[in-house]
């Protein structure tokens, strides 16, 4: 299949118009479009694919003309069960305790998950997404999410049962002999225990919760036993810092927030998982049908999952430092929701060139099917992190801004913006650039630069040695020195256009005797010491006649 049929088969799974009404049916005053993401570590790109579908929906509902907004639970209220290799705290000393109770290793912030969300945080105006931030932590804290929490321990007989039915549902008997035998002593909470601050003992695959042995609905008094350090207690539930088991939590915040619609990656979403497992226990132990569920697929890197906990990530803001957020929102809002993305860096370039083109489709001013217009007309304005411009604003080349970015220091900022104000004037047909256009020049440029540094193959990285090594200058044969002459020659005339130029080394090759592969060979070779390199043509005139010049001189 090719990359068009690729695209067009991707449009045209489209979902956005039959999920807004799907949410409109619930007819609320108020919309609310819940996200929520644990603070384990820095938190990866991917979410942002829950954050712009959620911010999409709120979006359509305000377009017509109802009451919306997004929110964003962070769960720093969750236990530490590891940390990523690069986190300095010591595991043992914090294992088990909230992550709220955590401190910042860096200082900067009121704890360690206030700093892995503050840096996504700081990424939502670029990506131009605005939920209300909400920290578990502090939701506990409300008189409400109390009542919750004493509403499901005195349900949880309840609960035990809805657990069985769909946790244990595809065990084998054993296996779900073994968990209704579990069960029959399960509370749907754990203590933080006063003494040592955990909520549980253990790490991964060996984890042993400090979960409520008793609750006593008339005296609302609950008993402990701490498994990490053995203190146990019986104490009003007033008194203590509680947090509902996870598959609880879930559909008690979604109760307490009044939440309309939530994504959910697939590991939630999945027939009979913890999304399936928090409706039922909304219908009967919250006595509300809960949120829609809104299913997505997970977005990974370079064909890898991302993972927060142990570092497997690709953070915002490392796309926000090579590529545009409107190209990452496009990506996640063409491809149907049911449908993996794997984000690819070294294909920026063409990502980037790819939606270009659909942004002139939206503007008129590149043909297209009539489908993939209309598409346009739905997605463009979804992909924006802000308002629609009335008028297309050029975009500088990225594919040319990832040469030309690398020649600053050689040619300097001013020359460089002059060289892509002419290439933007050549590229759309115009006299003048306006300062919009303009604008964008320097982002685009420091995106190009950083791609190239991280992502850029050999042949994308260019450097230009302050002087030609004596090497290459020993390799000159007289040939080569002739020819040589002759190019100069060529330059000093009148300047002539990048293709024009391409073709000149081609005739003064032939015209000196050289061959064409040599001469090429012999300029990249005195302008960045290597056999190969960009397009010839287009790099001479962004080098100028006059560089180019000076450089051949300097070994003749």
């Amino acid at each position: 299949m090719s990359s068009e049929d690729t695209q067009n088969e991707e449009f045209s799974i489209h979902w956005i118009n039959d999920l807004v009404e799907e949410v409109l049916e619930r007819d609320v005053d108020e919309y609310r479009i819940s996200t929520g993401k644990s603070t384990s570590g820095s938190i990866h790109i991917g979410f942002v694919r829950e954050l712009i579908i959620a911010d999409v929906i709120k979006r359509k509902l305000l377009e017509k003309g109802k009451n919306a907004r997004t929110l964003l639970v962070i769960d720093d209220f969750d236990p530490v069960r590891s940390f990523p290799a690069s986190v300095s705290l010591p595991l043992e000393e914090w294992l088990g305790k909230p992550y709220s109770d955590v401190p910042d290793e860096f200082g900067c912030c009121e704890s360690f998950g206030a700093h892995a969300a503050k840096e996504l945080i700081d990424t939502f105006p670029a990506f131009g997404v605005n939920p209300e931030v909400l920290w578990q932590s502090k939701i506990y804290e409300l008189p409400e999410m109390m009542k919750a929490v004493r509403t499901s321990l005195k349900h949880t007989e309840t609960i035990r049962q809805i657990l069985i039915e769909y946790v244990a549902r595809d065990f084998n008997e054993a296996q779900k002999s073994e968990y209704i035998e579990s069960m029959k002593t399960w509370y749907p909470g754990s203590v933080i225990c006063p003494s040592c601050g955990r909520i549980q003992a253990g790490a991964k695959g060996a984890i042993v919760p400090n979960r409520i042995t008793n609750y006593d609905p008339e005296t609302d008094m609950v008993s402990f036993s701490c498994p990490s350090c053995g203190f146990s207690d019986e104490s009003p539930l007033s008194d203590l810092r509680v947090k509902l088991s996870w598959r609880v939590d879930w559909p008690a915040k979604w109760y307490v927030l009044n939440v309309t619609c939530e994504p959910a990656g697939k590991d939630h979403s999945v027939k009979g998982g913890s999304f399936d497992t928090g409706l039922e226990i909304s219908k009967r132990v919250f006595g509300w049908v809960g949120p829609v569920k809104v299913p997505f697929e997970w977005v990974g890197i370079g064909g890898r999952d991302m993972a927060t906990s142990e570092g497997i990530v690709f953070l915002p803001k490392d796309w926000l430092s090579i590529a545009p957020p409107e190209l990452f929102r496009y990506l996640m809002l063409k491809t149907g929701l049911t449908r993996a993305y794997d984000i690819r860096p070294e294909r920026i370039p063409d990502m980037i060139d790819e939606y270009d083109r659909f942004e002139r489709i939206y503007y008129g001013l590149e043909d297209a099917p009539e489908d993939q217009k209309e598409i346009a007309q739905l997605l463009y304005p979804l992909c924006l992190p802000g308002e629609v411009p009335q008028e297309y604003i050029p975009k500088l080349p990225f594919k040319f801004a990832v040469i030309t970015s690398q020649m600053e220091d050689i040619l300097g900022v001013q020359t460089i913006l002059e060289r892509c104000e002419t290439v933007l004037k050549k590229q759309y047909g115009l006299e003048t650039i306006s300062s919009a256009s303009m604008d964008l020049v320097p982002t685009r440029l420091s995106r190009a630069r950083n791609w190239a540094n991280e992502y850029g193959s050999d042949r994308d990285k260019v450097e230009v040695p302050d002087e030609v090594p004596k090497e290459i200058k020993d390799t000159l044969t007289d040939q080569d020195r002739v020819f040589l002459r002759s190019f100069v020659d060529i330059l000093k005339k009148s300047p002539l256009d990048d293709e024009e130029l391409q073709s000149k080394v081609f005739e003064t090759a032939r015209n000196t005797g050289l061959k064409d592969k040599r001469a090429f060979i012999v300029l990249y070779r005195i302008l960045i010491s290597r056999k190969s390199g960009p397009r010839l043509g287009g790099f001479l005139n962004l080098l100028g006649n006059e560089w180019v010049i000076r450089r051949i001189m300097s070994v003749l």
